[in-house]
């Protein structure tokens, strides 16, 4: 954990800023510690560099605990960083290295650090959390980033300060969570004024297609993890079928050409205790009445062709299962996006004074 971290952090129970106590430094990291509230209630321990910031956790023991799930075991058993992730993550977003110049972003849901990577390779500084411990993995792909620092942290409960980020970013992950509402609801007024939000999340197919899907969910569900991953495998032969995008309007199957990735994608639609959908309108409507402003319509497949990329899909679209929608809108107000010389210099006096609570990270 790099000191410039604390910036951001805020307890998600009082709301006040941390500080570190019991530092173990490596180098320019802390790997060991304790980070306290202002009043000194709450604790959540640093355990390999990384801050634990959820109820219940005080130590590797309760971790190991509390937080063993499937998205841990995902992101931990499955493959999937390659070089065409940079063009993903550009394909599914209006963002280009020379938007994302300059910014602080927050990957809301990073799994293993697939897009978290690409970020930082543009951004002036990235947070990325997620819930599982997948983080301990995804530190390994961003590796020889000193912007790029990772939490373990509730995406219902984020412990970040608000109205700090240029961009917030969050793919394919609320619609996983036990409300999806209730996520967005959570992220919304970390964006600052003039700021981002981007999710991708499920749409909401023709309601006989969410019938024999969620049966086919409910006995894979029931396996061990072991012998659902195998289940995973198998049907990625499913993608060789003729006219394999026709029968998946009626289960749904991953048709990446990677058998690794296509395994993974399987395992993420069918594995994950919450599964939500949601129409356009649905989510244009919470950005709406979080404030948001401009809101836009990107599908969330990198592959659509152009005609689709901003053009919201009618019904013979939504008779295909596993589509993935994106919303981008912008909080009112004027964007100011700190240089990167600015970032990497500030002195330690005000990062203290951050910690101490008597300056605001903005």
């Amino acid at each position: 954990m790099r000191e410039w971290l604390l910036e951001y952090l805020r307890c998600p129970q009082s709301g006040t800023p941390l500080r570190v106590e019991q530092a173990v430094w490596k180098g320019k990291d802390i790997s060991r510690g304790m980070l306290m509230d202002a009043k000194g209630t709450y604790s959540y321990p640093i355990i390999n560099g990384i801050p634990r910031i959820m109820k219940g956790v005080s130590d590797e023991s309760d971790l190991r605990r509390v937080y063993a799930d499937s998205f841990g075991y995902q992101w931990n058993t499955f493959k999937w960083t390659r070089e065409v992730d940079r063009d993903e993550v550009f394909a599914i977003s209006d963002q280009t290295p020379q938007s994302l110049a300059g910014s602080v972003v927050l990957d809301a849901g990073c799994g293993g650090g697939r897009v978290s990577r690409v970020l930082g390779e543009h951004c002036s500084r990235v947070i990325a959390f997620d819930l599982s411990n997948s983080v301990d993995r995804a530190v390994s792909h961003t590796r020889g980033l000193d912007n790029c620092q990772y939490v373990q942290a509730d995406i219902l409960s984020p412990p970040f300060a608000r109205n700090v980020f240029d961009l917030v970013w969050s793919h394919g992950v609320l619609h996983h969570t036990r409300d999806t509402r209730a996520a967005f609801d959570a992220l919304a007024p970390l964006v600052k004024p003039g700021g981002e939000l981007q999710v991708v999340l499920f749409l909401k197919a023709w309601l006989p297609l969410r019938f024999t899907d969620a049966a086919i969910r409910t006995i894979i569900r029931q396996l061990p993890y072991g012998p659902a991953v195998r289940v995973c495998q198998a049907m990625g032969v499913l993608r060789h079928l003729p006219w394999a995008s026709f029968w998946k309007r009626f289960f749904w199957f991953s048709l990446q050409p990677d058998a690794d990735v296509r395994a993974c994608c399987n395992f993420d639609w069918y594995m994950p205790r919450y599964h939500h959908e949601h129409t356009v309108g649905e989510v244009k409507g919470w950005f709406r009445e979080a404030g948001f402003s401009g809101m836009e319509y990107i599908n969330g497949w990198p592959y659509a062709p152009d005609s689709e990329k901003h053009t919201a899909p009618g019904r013979w679209r939504r008779a295909r299962l596993g589509q993935l929608q994106g919303i981008v809108g912008r909080k009112p107000g004027m964007m100011r996006k700190a240089s990167r010389a600015d970032v990497m210099t500030r002195s330690s006096t005000q990062l203290e004074a951050v910690a101490d609570g008597t300056c605001s990270p903005t």
